[in-house]
């Protein structure tokens, strides 16, 4: 098993992902997106979360994320956004914002 990344909204919408599949970490205006694309795909997203963070503090919320996508086992679960258990890597996030899967990616 690999390291996976968990989100939950307060509505019942989550999503665990591989955190290999972590393809980039944009952060600003107080949001930080990360966009995750499925090994062996053409290059076609599967999926985004977008966290809402302290007013300031995208910049550093994205290096508190990667570095906890890098440290650690690579068999544990790593609660990123949880809001319906108010748990969160950093206490930056105020929020995640949404949790959208796109699962028509063509593989190659």
């Amino acid at each position: 098993m690999e390291k996976l990344l968990y989100f939950n909204t307060a509505t019942e919408d989550s999503l665990a992902v591989p955190a290999s599949n972590l393809y980039l970490i944009d952060g600003g205006d107080d949001t930080v997106t990360l966009s995750f694309t499925p090994k062996g795909a053409n290059g076609s997203l599967l999926s985004t979360v977008v966290l809402n963070c302290a007013n300031g503090a995208s910049d550093a919320l994205v290096l508190a994320i990667a570095q906890a996508c890098a440290g650690g086992r690579a068999d544990e679960v790593v609660v990123i956004a949880d809001d319906a258990n108010s748990t969160y890597v950093d206490p930056a996030i105020t929020s995640v914002g949404t949790i959208t899967a796109d699962v028509t990616v063509a593989f190659s």
